[in-house]
């Protein structure tokens, strides 16, 4: 009688720490919405790496021409879970021939500086017309890329997801109107277990907005 007790005692403590985790994740997601609203509170939650990062009405940008600027979110680390946002190029800057912009997930130790970081980064390519997926270790590897089923221009909206699920990351990008969506899904067997989320462009100024972090 005193062992089944304790199982179930066991199992209720699990279920009260799995119920805590929601709702601390729920919590984070509220916090995110409402510090990127208009409310005033600009970039509360955000932490700057690099760049020259402003928030007007729910759009957060970087008006720096930077090699691999961050806005990363101030999340506990995560390991299976989601990041989402609308993304707009503002400028691209034609000399260069390059630039992205999109989103990191499981990072950890971000510094200022090309790849100086660990995570994983989606993003669009507009010069070649691509999204890629791809490994920071204070070096770049990419992972993988697919060409854009519908073309993407500065001052025009696409929305990318990029979620990671045990060692299996996926990547969506979505143009607006209901156009085709490019996806691309890879499976990196020695990967990242955990991490926060974040903003991320590399010879681009870019905006994002409607930015959700949330559980898969």
């Amino acid at each position: 009688m005193q062992r089944l007790s304790k199982i179930v005692l066991s199992a209720m403590a699990v279920i009260v720490l799995g119920l805590a985790l929601a709702a601390g994740l729920a919590a984070w997601r509220w916090e995110l919405g409402k510090r990127q609203g208009d409310d005033g509170a600009g970039l509360r939650g955000w932490q700057p790496i690099g760049g020259h990062w402003t928030e007007r009405a729910g759009v957060l940008s970087n008006s720096n021409y930077g090699r691999g600027d961050m806005l990363i979110a101030r999340q506990p680390e995560g390991t299976n879970y989601r990041i989402a946002a609308d993304l707009r190029f503002d400028l691209l800057f034609s000399e260069t021939h390059y630039g992205d912009a999109g989103l990191v997930i499981r990072t950890t130790d971000p510094e200022q500086g090309v790849d100086s970081y660990q995570g994983y980064y989606a993003g669009l390519r507009p010069d070649e017309q691509t999204v890629i997926l791809g490994r920071a270790s204070y070096e770049w590897r990419q992972l993988e890329s697919a060409k854009l089923a519908t073309p993407i221009a500065a001052g025009t909206w696409y929305h990318l997801e990029l979620s990671a699920q045990g060692c299996r990351l996926t990547v969506t990008a979505t143009p607006e109107g209901g156009r085709p969506a490019t996806r691309i899904e890879h499976e990196d067997n020695q990967c990242l277990t955990k991490g926060v989320a974040g903003l991320r462009s590399f010879y681009a100024q870019a905006s994002w907005r409607n930015v959700q972090i949330d559980a898969n």
